[in-house]
Parts: structure tokens; C-alpha cells; sequence
């Protein structure tokens, strides 16, 4: 159900489906020095995958990076009474109704391991905040990267080839079409790119376990072509 994707890391990867689309959403899980969890887009709440966070430690916090990884937000918020609700500006609007604990902000880290950055000026339903995990030299994100390949259902795979976003790792192609301003853009990627991070986690694909960094410098490149 969880697999361990780097030190104090886990990920769970469950279909979201859409018409005929099946669409790999990953949860990454993250342990901090407190010792609780912070779950980052979770997948839906079952029995299963709450047993399994449970033998790994309390669920502290939960996050919401983007408007597209705010899936199961009210079912995780009633599930985990205890834990702290972080959103996306983007989503402020959306939870005016919910306990919120804060809403996500670049200068204000929300644990001292983990770093963030918000790559905003895109259209609202791309905006999203990415994390770096400093122990685990691991970049978190949500949709900014997507690095999906053959194993996936037919109309799936032509959904992300519609976007440009297959074969991975790739930043959808069609994102370009949201870019205010290509020189902010590019000197958010820059800052990304100051971090020492190897490994690469994202919400739709395979894991870069290694080599992230290289091929996320890459992707950013072939956008801004």
C-alpha cells in the first residue's frame, strides 16, 4: 500500500478516475523530526491505507499544493480531525467553510527539513506549491513535472499526449499556453534548481529515484525553448 521512496519518504499510487480516464495520482508521505506524517495530495481514505499510516506515525498535517491536488479534501479533513489542514491560495476560496490551519506561503516553511516554493503567475488551475525535502534530497510535486510512459491505459495515454506531457519526464507542453511572464517563470525553475535534490517525486509517473535533477533541469529547458 505505501512504498518507501527515500529516507523518512513514502508514496501510494491510486487511479483517479475521470469518463474513461485513469489517471495515476500519488500520495507522498512524509515523516518529520517530530515524528508525525504530513500527507501531500492524498488519495481517496480507506481502511487500508489509514491502517498503513498508522504503523508509521500520527498524521500531523495534511497538504493541498494545487487546484487539481485538492482531491478528497473534506473526506482526509473529517478522517483526521487532529491534523493540520495546509492549502494552496488558490483553494482559499474554496475552504472559507473548513478549519484551516494556514494558507501555503513560500517564506514561511512549514517544517524546518522541508523548503517550498510556490511557482505561481500561471493560470489559478496550474499554480502549485513544490517541496524539498533536505534529508531526503527529494523534490515533491503535483503536476509541474509528469513523467508517465507506456504502462497506462489507451485513452489515458492519449490524454497525456494531448497535454505534452508523454513520454516523461516532461512539463506539459500545453502549460505555455498559462505563462504570464517567461523570465519570472524561469527564475522560479532557477531556485528549484538551487536545491540539492536527486530524486524526483511526482503526483502522475514514475519516481526519478536518481538522476532528477538532470532531467528536471531538462524539462524546464525544453519548456522555454
Amino acid at each position: 500500500m505505501l512504498e518507501e521512496l527515500g529516507q523518512n519518504i513514502w508514496g501510494s499510487v491510486a487511479d483517479y478516475h475521470l469518463g474513461l480516464l485513469a489517471i495515476p495520482h500519488r500520495m507522498t508521505v512524509v515523516r518529520t523530526a517530530s515524528g508525525g506524517l504530513v500527507l501531500h495530495s492524498p488519495v481517496e481514505p480507506d481502511d487500508a491505507i489509514r491502517a498503513s499510516l498508522e504503523s508509521l506515525g500520527p498524521i500531523e498535517a495534511i497538504v493541498w499544493p494545487s487546484w487539481w491536488h485538492d482531491l478528497y479534501l473534506r473526506e482526509w479533513a473529517a478522517a483526521c480531525p487532529a491534523a493540520k489542514l495546509y492549502v494552496s491560495p488558490s483553494l482559499q476560496r474554496a475552504t472559507q467553510s473548513m478549519s484551516i490551519a494556514g494558507i501555503l506561503d513560500e517564506t514561511k516553511p512549514l517544517w524546518p527539513e522541508v523548503e517550498q516554493l510556490h511557482i505561481d503567475r500561471l493560470a489559478v488551475n496550474f499554480n502549485e506549491f513544490v517541496f524539498f525535502h533536505r534529508p531526503g534530497r527529494c523534490l515533491i510535486v503535483a503536476d509541474l513535472v509528469v513523467n508517465v510512459h507506456d504502462d497506462l491505459h489507451m485513452a489515458t495515454k492519449i490524454f497525456f499526449h494531448v497535454i505534452g506531457a508523454y513520454p516523461g519526464p516532461r512539463i506539459p507542453s500545453s502549460y505555455r499556453l498559462a505563462v504570464r511572464d517567461r523570465s519570472y517563470l524561469r527564475a522560479k525553475f532557477d531556485r528549484v534548481l538551487a536545491w540539492d535534490f536527486d530524486c524526483v517525486i511526482m503526483g502522475h509517473g514514475d519516481v526519478l529515484a536518481s538522476g532528477g535533477k538532470a532531467a528536471f533541469e531538462k524539462a524546464c529547458a525544453e519548456f522555454l525553448s
